[in-house]
């Protein structure tokens, strides 16, 4: 029977590919083959501006058809934010600008006012090299390195200097290993941090923060944080998985790259960490793979009792056995990475480490 699970990429060495796409049409500024580092601007585009459509003759308290004698600007000119663009006198009613733009059209008792198109760049997030140039649209930029994809991130990009700030796996990054020494890198954790140590973080402006798992209660905080916030694990208080935990710290004092933009439903996008590291002859390249479970494969436990738990699938028996809950369940069994006894543990609470 071949049982296809989720997959987790965690690995020590790949060429990596990860596009970065204008938001528009624009004007691409690097070449094929040439090396850029995270802060590099790769292109440059013009966004349209956003427009507001204000009711004049709501906000005026006048019948539409009349509510043009009452405004003060022309369609074309340009305008602030506050300019007011229609008055009453009695009884005294204003309607004013929300922004900076341009009045661009007005009719019906309403005025349209449009902001002016903004210059965005668009900075290459990676240290690696262009290995495409889609004209006009973005790049493609190739990675040597390890990566590491998490279970949940609050959407900011950032790199800087790995710091593992703990001695295990399970234990939770505190205030007090926060220290000046934390100033500009990225800290990483085991089991979970708490709400001193995050204030800490911001206040000597980390780059980010890695760990296991990630209090519920901490969720709405670090949502708004402007540095990468990454849980290996998912939410609540779990032990970072030991495969995770080791490949972390044998890359302490290195730069990474933390791309914490997250999106689950139809279209999946995974949070990742990448170490830059150099490329060894015949490094293979990253694949998404299709290939269903099999005796040998790595997994890892991403549910309760074994949440985080890594190891080897030993074997993969034909027939469903009774799970401590009464269920009857196809299992694996597993043999932790740690030293533990071998466990059978169902198949809906792992998945494949490639």
């Amino acid at each position: 029977m071949r049982f296809h699970l989720p997959q987790t990429t965690v690995s020590p060495l790949k060429l990596i590919r990860r596009e970065r796409m204008l938001p528009g049409p624009g004007q691409i500024l690097v070449q094929e083959g040439e090396r850029v580092d995270p802060v590099q601007v790769i292109g440059i585009a013009e966004v349209p501006g956003s427009f507001h459509i204000l009711n004049v003759a709501e906000m005026l308290g006048v019948p539409a058809r009349s509510a043009q004698r009452y405004v003060k600007v022309e369609p074309g000119q340009e305008v602030k934010e506050g300019d007011i663009l229609a008055m009453r006198r009695m009884p005294r009613r204003v309607c004013r600008s929300p922004i900076d733009g341009q009045v661009t059209g007005s009719g019906g008792g309403r005025l349209l006012v449009e902001s002016k198109p903004q210059r965005v760049e668009v900075r290459a997030g990676y240290y690696g090299t262009v290995e495409r140039v889609h004209p006009n649209r973005g790049v493609s930029i190739q990675i040597a390195g390890a990566i590491i994809q998490g279970a949940w991130a609050n959407g900011q990009e950032g790199f800087g200097v790995l710091r593992v700030t703990v001695k295990g796996r399970d234990k939770p990054l505190r205030a007090r290993t926060v220290d000046t020494a934390s100033r500009g890198v990225i800290l990483v954790g085991g089991a979970r941090l708490d709400e001193q140590a995050l204030e800490r973080a911001v206040e000597l402006q980390a780059r980010g923060i890695i760990v296991g798992g990630l209090p519920a209660e901490l969720l709405e905080a670090v949502k708004n944080l402007p540095f990468p916030v990454l849980a290996t694990e998912g939410i609540g208080a779990i032990s970072m998985s030991a495969h995770i935990f080791e490949l972390l710290s044998t890359h302490d004092g290195r730069e990474a790259v933390i791309d914490g933009r997250f999106q689950s439903g139809w279209t999946t996008r995974r949070p990742e960490i990448i170490i830059p590291l150099p490329a060894e002859p015949g490094t293979d390249p990253l694949r998404l793979m299709e290939a269903p479970l099999k005796v040998g494969d790595r997994v890892r436990a991403i549910r309760h009792p074994h949440t985080g738990m890594t190891g080897k699938v030993l074997a993969l028996p034909e027939a469903a056995m009774r799970t401590v809950t009464g269920a009857r369940l196809m299992v694996a069994q597993v043999k932790p990475d740690e030293g533990e006894e071998p466990l059978f543990i169902p198949l809906v609470n792992l998945e494949i480490l490639r």
